[in-house]
């Protein structure tokens, strides 16, 4: 046996790796763990922010202080036009001409919401060319908001996983 040390080693580390294997879960079990975790059909962590961005966007003044106070984010690198904040699991971009929110954009990594939590959280969608496209009205301002859900995959379907989300003030208010 010490004539192949590398062919024992080899070995010793296969047969210790099956071992786990068979004690451990299986593939399935991480799967299902997994999808427990993040909620039925998707991760809805980042669906807050989503709506403090909402209300930020129907107010008159949208500076970028102002809105990155309200979804309690700390702004990591800045221009003339936009500002990033990284949050667990996504990040999130603001266009920003003139200090002012115009959009805020989420780009998200591990934190993935499904098209079924979107229109839980923002009612019914209508079905866009990349994606589905939620309304909101503000009651105060009148302000009417977009938020487009661009799925994964397309053609969207309800149970599939969004990969970014936009918010910006719809044209008009």
């Amino acid at each position: 046996m010490l004539m192949y040390p590398r062919l024992t080693s080899s070995l010793l580390i296969v047969v210790c790796a099956m071992a786990a294997c068979t004690r451990g879960d299986s593939l399935e079990d991480i799967a299902e763990q997994e999808l427990e975790r993040s909620g039925p059909g998707g991760n809805d962590a980042a669906l807050g922010r989503v709506r403090a961005a909402a209300r930020c966007m129907a107010n008159p003044d949208r500076n970028i202080n102002y809105v990155a106070a309200e979804m309690e984010g700390v702004i990591k690198a800045r221009t003339k036009s936009q500002a990033l904040i990284y949050y667990d699991g996504y990040r999130v971009t603001f266009i920003t001409p003139g200090g002012q929110v115009t959009q805020v954009t989420f780009d998200l990594v591990e934190a993935k919401p499904s098209l079924q939590q979107m229109t839980a959280a923002f009612g019914p969608a209508s079905e866009v060319a990349k994606g589905w496209l939620y309304g909101q009205t503000s009651g105060s301002t009148g302000a009417r908001i977009h938020i487009l859900a661009e799925p994964v995959s397309m053609p969207a379907e309800g149970n599939g996983l969004v990969r970014r989300i936009i918010v910006r003030r719809a044209r008009g208010r």
